[in-house]
């Protein structure tokens, strides 16, 4: 199979800017400004003709952007799978009503059932989970997919984190290692990053954890992480994660030479890149 065959799928970090201080954040000190709209509709059809099946919108936090539900539209016109990375915090029951016809997937980050783990951690001040409880509900009675994004770190490798998978009921859970990415997260890396062993060590603790959909656990460490995803920053760059460092390249050296010159193609199918992401799949 072609590179070109393999990787389908974008991560578009809209915007920088965060409501939250997420302390092991590896996108928060991109330097750059959202592109403007007529340009971002433009990166949305370069993507779409460069073979791109599905994007994500990220950030900083992607709702803080005004045009975001646009973007989603206009990615949805050109035939793309919608998604959207959020804390949540923004998210309400009209806004998620919106989306409906064109967000395929919601994915919450959520990365302890302890209140005061996420405070910790900068994921909020003190309601992140039950909010996102109360959201995930909202979510799954729109019809849209829901997926929990938990990063693992030194706060959380030793819980037992199978009450919140049944608290918010995900299609999809994906669990990453805190992957240090120099310029972005430095000051973090002493007290949250863990080692092979302690991942491994959550690991072997939630294998177990079968969805209600049927599907398992994704576990991502930080080799499989490295250069494995096709990411975008806020003002249209191609951004490449190698050896903890952020290089950029801009988007028309992307479409000249090829996706599989910046991100490895092996890389992204053995972490599962491609998976039945079509909402008409029932994934």
């Amino acid at each position: 199979m072609s590179s070109a065959g393999i990787i389908k799928s974008v991560n578009w970090h809209l915007i920088s800017a965060c409501n939250y201080r997420c302390r092991f954040c590896f996108a928060r000190n991109l330097g750059e400004a959202p592109v403007s709209f007529d340009d971002g509709v433009g990166i949305i059809r370069k993507l779409a003709d460069m073979g791109m099946d599905k994007i994500n919108f990220a950030g900083g936090e992607p709702l803080l952007h005004p045009r975001l539900l646009d973007y989603c539209a206009d990615a949805k016109e050109y035939g793309m799978t919608v998604s959207i990375t959020t804390n949540g915090s923004l998210l309400n029951e009209n806004m998620i009503m919106k989306m409906q016809d064109i967000v395929d997937w919601i994915a919450l980050s959520i990365d302890s059932g302890s209140e005061q783990t996420e405070a910790l951690l900068g994921r909020g001040t003190g309601n992140h989970v039950i909010h996102c409880k109360n959201i995930a509900g909202i979510i799954h009675n729109a019809g849209i997919l829901l997926k929990l994004n938990t990063t693992i770190t030194g706060h959380n490798y030793r819980e037992d984190m199978h009450p919140l998978v049944w608290m918010i009921k995900p299609d999809r859970w994906k669990v990453l290692q805190m992957t240090h990415i120099i310029g972005e997260n430095d000051d973090a890396v002493e007290e949250l990053a863990i080692t092979s062993e302690q991942f491994n060590h959550f690991i072997e603790n939630h294998q177990n954890v079968i969805l209600e959909n049927g599907k398992l656990p994704i576990f991502e460490s930080c080799d499989m992480i490295e250069n494995s995803y096709f990411m975008i920053t806020p003002s249209g760059n191609v951004k490449v994660d190698v050896g903890n460092v952020i290089t950029k390249f801009s988007i028309a050296d992307v479409i000249s030479c090829g996706v599989e010159c910046f991100v490895s193609p092996v890389k992204y199918q053995n972490r599962g890149g491609k998976y039945e992401w079509n909402q008409s799949l029932g994934c």
